[in-house]
């Protein structure tokens, strides 16, 4: 079940994302009007640091709320994944890791952009420096691995990427 654009155009070129338009054929022939968000995709970090783990908590416009996330970024054109996991958790957390685990990835709504995102898992952190860029308000939480499962039952995460992230380094220690 293949769909095939028949004409697209690009409605909006931004810095983070840009705007595609037009109409694809769907495999029995039928015509239909698509809107996708292109975006290069990003990473997320679980930062492991003994028994916690580090989160970030800032504000997303998008929502109008704080979110309690996982470290992460947006992957540049060309970049290699685990070195931009590795640059955000210095810049956001001010840490290096020893040992990086690639355990996920996924599109984070396929039905409307191509975004993909790549979960990491980080052990052996050495403190270094944080390196906010200028439009980054994170404060840093820790969060005993032990209260994970309890603190999700409760449905206190909302970011999918950091769902994902905390349920992968949950199977990965149980291992």
């Amino acid at each position: 079940m293949k769909e095939i654009w028949l004409n697209s155009e690009l409605v909006y070129e931004g810095l983070i994302f840009n705007v595609r338009k037009g109409r694809a054929r769907l495999e029995d022939g039928t015509e239909a009007h698509r809107e996708i968000v292109e975006h290069g995709g990003g990473v997320g970090i679980v930062p492991v640091l003994d028994d916690r783990v580090i989160l970030v908590r800032q504000f997303r416009i998008a929502v109008n709320e704080e979110m309690l996330e996982i470290p992460a970024g947006r992957i540049e054109p060309g970049e290699d994944v685990e070195a931009r996991a590795r640059i955000e958790l210095e810049e956001e957390c001010g840490y290096t890791a020893g040992r990086m685990v690639r355990v996920a990835s996924c599109f984070c709504s396929p039905g409307f952009t191509n975004e993909r995102d790549y979960i990491y898992l980080a052990f052996d952190l050495v403190k270094t420096e944080q390196r906010l860029e200028f439009d980054e308000r994170v404060e840093l939480v820790e969060v005993p691995v032990s209260e994970i499962d309890e603190r999700m039952a409760r449905f206190e995460f909302d970011d999918g990427k950091t769902i994902i992230g905390l349920r992968e380094l949950q199977a990965y220690l149980r291992k």
